[in-house]
């Protein structure tokens, strides 16, 4: 894919109606931010960077979304949920009942689990289980090229939460 493909690709995808992410153009044309505003996070990429760009569609859900494939290995996903892509598990292990792709109000509806979870006597192991999970979603993200700083505080006093309960991490 040549760089103009590839902006004429995303950008056409950013500026439908409804879409979930927007592209501002670098002002020299040569990138561009993406951007969630649903939750202010960013991406920035430049045009050369994109090996693949492809619209795709699923059975479980109705909206198209697009997949970046970057020159280094990196892939997201444009997609009515915003930035969607997959989790990486290099610091938790292999986990059951891992989804194959996460986007961030993922996190948010983990955390505000944890949060219930620790709420309660003796759900300590399901909070456990969730906590990798955020682990492995904010390891995605970041994998994917997407910062993740204030996801790691909220899931850092969570985990510490956990802690002061006497469950071992």
């Amino acid at each position: 894919m040549t760089p103009e493909e590839a902006k004429e690709t995303v950008l056409e995808f950013t500026r439908r109606p409804f879409a979930a992410v927007a592209a501002l153009e670098d002002p020299d044309g040569k990138g561009a931010r993406l951007l969630e505003p649903g939750t202010a996070k960013e991406l920035r990429l430049r045009w050369d960077e994109v090996a693949q760009a492809e619209e795709r569609s699923s059975p479980l859900r109705r909206a198209p979304y697009l997949v970046l494939v970057f020159q280094d290995g990196r892939q997201v996903a444009l997609a009515d949920v915003g930035f969607a892509f997959a989790p990486s598990t290099v610091h938790t292990g292999s986990l059951p009942d891992l989804p194959a792709t996460f986007c961030f109000a993922d996190f948010r509806h983990l955390s505000q689990g944890i949060e219930t979870l620790l709420s309660q006597k003796g759900r300590e192991q399901e909070a456990l289980g969730a906590i990798l999970m955020s682990i492995a979603l904010l390891d995605g993200a970041r994998a994917a090229g997407l910062e993740v700083g204030r996801e790691e505080r909220r899931l850092e006093h969570l985990l510490r939460a956990l802690e002061e309960r006497g469950v071992n991490v």
